[in-house]
């Protein structure tokens, strides 16, 4: 038992707090549910929390081992969903989905965890659990049956929920209906990248769905695509061995999120494949995570596959694979270029299109150039180069006509499809290039503008608030929302984990600070640098990792 112990331990201190949150007595009209944050309740979050006191019940390793006071928190939790399950089944994710089908399904799958460790662990004091659970179980699948989803996701929680209750149940119809949503194919693509494109969020849920509908099912296509993905997500690690999140579509977009969710996965999935290299990835996920103060989860599947603790143990991490990469993911628009302790992300269609980082210390790049409905550089091509990569970014000058000689149908002008039907003048263009190149110990940026003279341009450096600045002339602290322009380098930034980025050379050729609406916000948490020029402009900096001070 290599990690089994600390992760039971963390579990068992998981249930302890649940057993404190839940409310009892019949004074509460929701008696048997667990609070959660807000002093609210819901049957999902129950629903999960009665998946996470069974595992704790029925297993052997645990400190609540048949407790008599988890037997009557699960009772009375049993008692509160059937009493506040919507009437066809369903549950309700309060803040926002009500009589949910995937919602209830996330839950579901919780729930068959312990379900499968009933039956792995079946003793005669747990036999009073299968009806109970089979019942919710069968009337949660009802509901998940009958109904539909949002969003991408969700189709493959449903389908592995009801596969995995067809076969425990013998209920055909069940996995019918998901093979009806199977029947879409998996939106994977050659890249293994998710449709949602969230390596903080999504990925994990859809790896997780994944590993569900092969237990179900037996076919290996859904672990090859949970491999596939797990094999991407190593091109998504940061120096600091964070993930990177902001080209996601979700709700982890901008997050700081670490490896803690992806250790089962790529235990278990390297596991189920007999693939040990892959397991071994999960033993990296693990240490890393511990080395950021988080506990990875998943001990009910070490629970379950009593050798899988000890996967991949014995097989060395090849961590080239995620030091040293670059990799243009042409569908999800976006290059990743890792050399060691650097890291580079070039997007298009995002106007924060370049993140830098070093070590911890992250840099994000964006470029206001106003001009008729465009706020920001937000590149539409983007192509490799000998050196590195080059975004392109064409905007049109333009101004509306009159009808005349034709009259519109109305002469209310939010009714008008301007946007559609006018006329346009068309004036001087502007095609706006940035070229990024890694270099030893930083990147090279070249911003060059064709077309339109004398707009103003700005380039906005977003470096981690509390930093120390360092120049020739002054050294200062740069506060979060705080801002200052440079018009001459270098100026030396030390964040405060310790590491430090260089940029020379500054230029301010104007001090047009302005914002429109609509324009890529400055961020608050984050000290701006300003570098200012008037179009057509050719400038080149430098963001290095080198002091060119004495220390």
């Amino acid at each position: 038992m290599y990690h089994l112990t600390e992760m039971m331990k963390a579990h068992d201190e998981g249930t302890g707090r649940l057993l404190a949150s839940q409310l009892r007595g019949t004074s509460y009209s929701r008696n048997g549910a667990f609070q959660i944050r807000g002093f609210h309740t819901d049957t999902r979050s129950s629903g999960f929390a009665l998946a996470h006191l069974l595992v704790s019940y029925v297993s052997p390793e645990s400190h609540y081992y048949l407790s008599e006071e988890v037997r009557e928190s699960l009772e009375a939790a049993f008692i509160f969903l059937k009493n506040h399950q919507r009437p066809c089944g369903c549950l309700d994710l309060a803040s926002c989905n009500f009589a949910s089908p995937p919602d209830t399904a996330f839950t579901m799958n919780a729930v068959l965890n312990g379900w499968w460790l009933l039956e792995k662990h079946a003793q005669k004091e747990t036999k009073w659990l299968r009806e109970p659970l089979l019942c919710l179980l069968e009337s949660c699948a009802e509901g998940i049956a009958a109904g539909g989803f949002h969003t991408p996701n969700h189709r493959w929680a449903i389908s592995s929920c009801l596969k995995c209750i067809a076969k425990i149940t013998g209920r055909e119809e069940l996995s019918r209906r998901a093979d009806e949503y199977l029947n879409e194919g998996l939106d994977i693509n050659e890249d293994g990248e998710f449709a949602e494109r969230s390596a903080g969020g999504y990925n994990k849920v859809n790896i997780d769905q994944m590993i569900r509908l092969y237990l179900a099912t037996g076919e290996k296509r859904f672990l090859e695509a949970a491999e596939q993905n797990l094999r991407m997500m190593l091109k998504y690690i940061e120096p600091d061995d964070s993930v990177f999140t902001n080209n996601s579509t979700r709700q982890d977009y901008g997050r700081k999120v670490y490896l803690d969710g992806y250790y089962i996965l790529f235990k278990l999935v390297g596991y189920l494949l007999s693939k040990k290299d892959l397991a071994a990835y999960g033993e990296y996920c693990y240490a890393s995570s511990k080395r950021h103060g988080c506990q990875p989860n998943g001990v009910e599947w070490l629970l379950l596959y009593d050798d899988l603790d000890d996967f991949g143990r014995d097989v060395p991490v090849n961590v080239e694979t995620f030091m040293h990469y670059d990799y243009h993911f042409r569908d999800s628009r976006i290059a990743r270029i890792r050399k060691g302790n650097l890291s580079c992300t070039v997007m298009d269609g995002k106007p924060n299109f370049l993140y830098f980082q070093n070590g911890a210390m992250p840099v994000y790049m964006v470029i206001y150039e106003n001009l008729c409905d465009k706020r920001n550089f937000i590149a539409d091509r983007m192509e490799k180069t000998e050196k590195g990569y080059r975004l392109s970014f064409h905007q049109d000058n333009w101004y509306y006509l009159p009808f005349y000689p034709d009259k519109p149908v109305t002469s209310d002008w939010w009714a008008m499809d301007n946007a559609n039907t006018r006329k346009r003048f068309q004036g001087v263009a502007l095609d706006t290039f940035v070229d990024i190149a890694m270099t030893e110990d930083g990147i090279d940026i070249t911003v060059c503008t064709e077309g339109l003279d004398w707009l103003p341009l700005r380039v906005e450096l977003g470096f981690p608030g509390g930093s120390k600045l360092r120049s020739e002339s002054f050294l200062m602290e740069g506060k979060a929302g705080q801002s200052m322009l440079v018009a001459k380098g270098p100026l030396e930034i030390t964040a405060p984990t310790g590491e430090r980025m260089v940029l020379s050379d500054g230029f301010a050729e104007h001090s047009a600070l302005g914002r429109s609406d609509r324009a890529y916000p400055e961020s608050p948490e984050h000290f701006t640098v300003y570098l200012t020029a008037y179009t057509p402009v050719n400038k080149k900096f430098h963001i290095g990792t080198r002091s060119c001070f004495d220390p």
